[in-house]
């Protein structure tokens, strides 16, 4: 009972903390965000007999308007031209002995393999083999641009960014990409005797689109505890994002999965500050389901319309997080910490605490009305 009453306690102290910023806060142009939002979010909170460290920068995008705009697939690679890179791809893969090369493009994505090393020897046609030999992979939640971080690599994480853009656009002109998530790994040795097989690692890039200065983040319905069928749209799953794989300038892969501009809903809209919003995730943080944060991002966030081959972007605050629905009761052996490896897989816990920059409302993970995909409501600058 004593815990009960804390948890509530905790919540509706949240609340009225945030209501009470947001009666204080006026919207703002995301121009003049930055001279109104705190650029770095540092605090130690305790919950539940938990430390959780928060310290991570508050990005806002470097743009002058924040306009509210429509997607839909972007096509693949037309034929002739299709037809053409299948053909060279398959001819250079069975030239090179060492090296793996391939082509497909359709429009649902685009997917590049150019000059791949093998990971378990010195020819492509040598096979991992788990029973006898590992892999080392690791996620960056935090890294510096400018350092090298992937095995025996030279190679920065703004360089192995810039190789994946630069053939991005050779494909895809005008394409502007933002990094999301990054890891490393192609570090492969032996279990035997830990002697190292693989010469070279790579970067493994999550990377999304940007629109008009601002990055796509994610989709409205990864915000949401239960996935429903009749939520998943293939005309907009994944779209918006590509994954890459970069060893060297020469040796690279992407799978894109591509949005196109179709139009506007409205030119500008105003924003709230990150400030007046904050204390709603640190209820959640207090109430213990919050665990970890790891991003906070002014960002597109993807809404459904009535139209399945048309979205809407919409800009709001995103917080990645280590979320647990069941709160301070909630124990689990998942954790950036414990495991190295919290963006891989089908991670339960890490998702986005999504809240909309205009009202301040966040988007409510256990909700389950029918139309909750639908892009709410907008209010233009009058």
């Amino acid at each position: 009972m004593k815990k009960i009453c804390i948890l509530l306690l905790a919540i509706i102290y949240g609340a009225l903390c945030a209501s009470a910023a947001m009666a204080e806060a006026a919207p703002v142009s995301i121009k003049e965000l930055p001279g109104v939002t705190s650029p770095r979010w540092k605090q130690t909170y305790e919950a539940y007999g938990r430390t959780i460290e928060v310290d991570v920068n508050i990005y806002i995008p470097s743009t002058e308007t924040a306009p509210v705009i429509r997607v839909q697939t972007a096509m693949g690679i037309p034929e002739p031209e299709n037809s053409k890179l299948v053909k060279e791809y398959q001819d250079a893969d069975k030239e090179d002995k060492i090296n793996s090369f391939y082509f497909e493009s359709d429009d649902y994505s685009t997917y590049v393999q150019h000059a791949i090393p093998p990971l378990a020897g010195k020819t492509k046609k040598d096979m991992y083999n788990a029973a006898t030999m590992r892999e080392k992979v690791q996620d960056l939640p935090r890294y510096d641009e400018n350092q090298a971080y992937a095995y025996n690599n030279k190679l920065t994480v703004k360089q192995a960014a810039e190789v994946v853009v630069k053939n991005i656009q050779a494909f895809f002109p005008d394409t502007e990409l933002w990094v999301d998530t990054v890891y490393i790994g192609g570090e492969t040795y032996y279990r035997k005797n830990n002697r190292h097989i693989s010469d070279l690692g790579y970067y493994d890039l999550n990377m999304t689109q940007c629109f008009r200065g601002i990055p796509f983040i994610t989709e409205i319905r990864n915000a949401y505890l239960d996935r429903r069928k009749d939520e998943l749209n293939f005309e907009s799953f994944d779209k918006g994002t590509v994954a890459a794989r970069v060893y060297s300038d020469s040796a690279w892969l992407f799978n894109a999965c591509l949005y196109q501009e179709s139009g506007t809903v409205c030119e500008d809209i105003p924003l709230l500050p990150f400030d007046a919003v904050k204390e709603k995730i640190e209820a959640l943080i207090l109430s213990g389901h919050i665990r970890w944060i790891n991003s906070v991002s002014l960002g597109y966030v993807q809404y459904a319309t009535m139209n399945p081959k048309e979205q809407v972007l919409l800009p709001s605050w995103v917080v990645w997080t280590e979320y647990h629905p069941d709160g301070p009761e909630s124990e689990s052996s998942y954790g950036v910490n414990d495991s190295g490896l919290f963006f891989l897989g089908d991670n339960p816990y890490y998702r986005p605490i999504i809240i909309n920059a205009q009202t301040g409302e966040m988007i409510d993970p256990k909700n389950k009305t029918k139309d909750r995909c639908m892009c709410p409501d907008l209010s233009a600058w009058q």
